[in-house]
């Protein structure tokens, strides 16, 4: 499958996610924790994106101008129509993998500097970025997952195998540490510490990695930027809906 198609298939998913405030308590879970390859399908998308672009300083200006689009309709939401917290939103992916991309950036400029001084500034911007925002220092939403995500698509990229098993080393560390520390390791005390904590199974976007042909497909600017809108979008109104229907 390309890549056109893919998006399409995440995006359904991601819609599906992001409905469950509108839907059965009983359906949230399941459907949260079959939706944690989204994020990470559309990073994975943006480091193919860095490797292909023929303009990668376009590349990231528009995706930190979508940020910025993001973030200005958010505020203008929570400000001036969204009073109570609990219903205010705050995602913004455009800022996470523009982060990531800006991290490539910094490494690729590293690679090929002919000044040490360059080489080293570079390197130690990348692994500062890197570390600010896996810690959560930067408001980039899924960063402690997708920022290392990404960091691992790049790196290898030219072997599925070593990226696969590069994916399964880092779900270890998501798998165990939700658990460790426990009053007690009774099956569904483990089971509802990893429900509330699902971010492990971003490895089930390894699948749908696999079906990525490698081709981008549709050129129609239509699907360059249904992503772009669609996100923010579908967003807003689900969390404006959410909102007054628990406010009538």
């Amino acid at each position: 499958m390309n890549g056109t198609q893919l998006k399409l298939i995440m995006m359904a998913l991601m819609m599906l996610d992001h409905l469950v405030p509108l839907l059965p308590p009983q359906f949230g879970t399941p459907i949260h924790m079959l939706t944690r390859c989204v994020a990470v399908f559309f990073a994975f998308m943006a480091v193919e994106g860095f490797h292909y672009t023929r303009n990668r300083k376009n590349y990231l200006l528009r995706l930190y101008s979508w940020a910025a689009i993001m973030l200005l309709g958010n505020t203008l939401i929570n400000t001036l129509m969204i009073h109570d917290p609990m219903y205010q939103i705050h995602n913004n992916i455009f800022l996470t993998l523009a982060i990531g991309v800006t991290i490539l950036t910094l490494i690729t400029f590293a690679k090929h500097a002919k000044s040490s001084f360059s080489k080293i500034a570079a390197t130690i911007l990348a692994i500062v970025l890197a570390l600010v925002s896996f810690l959560g220092l930067i408001p980039a939403e899924g960063g402690s997952v997708v920022i290392p995500f990404m960091l691992l698509s790049y790196f290898f990229r030219d072997n599925a195998k070593k990226r696969d098993i590069s994916y399964l080393i880092f779900a270890i560390p998501l798998l165990i540490m939700p658990i460790l520390g426990l009053p007690d390791y009774s099956f569904e005390m483990i089971k509802l510490q990893l429900e509330v904590n699902p971010e492990f199974l971003f490895i089930t976007v390894i699948p749908f990695i696999h079906l990525y042909n490698g081709e981008k497909g549709s050129n129609n600017p239509f699907f360059k930027y249904l992503f772009y809108v669609f996100y923010p979008a579908h967003l807003w109104i689900i969390t404006l809906v959410n909102f007054y229907l628990n406010h009538a």
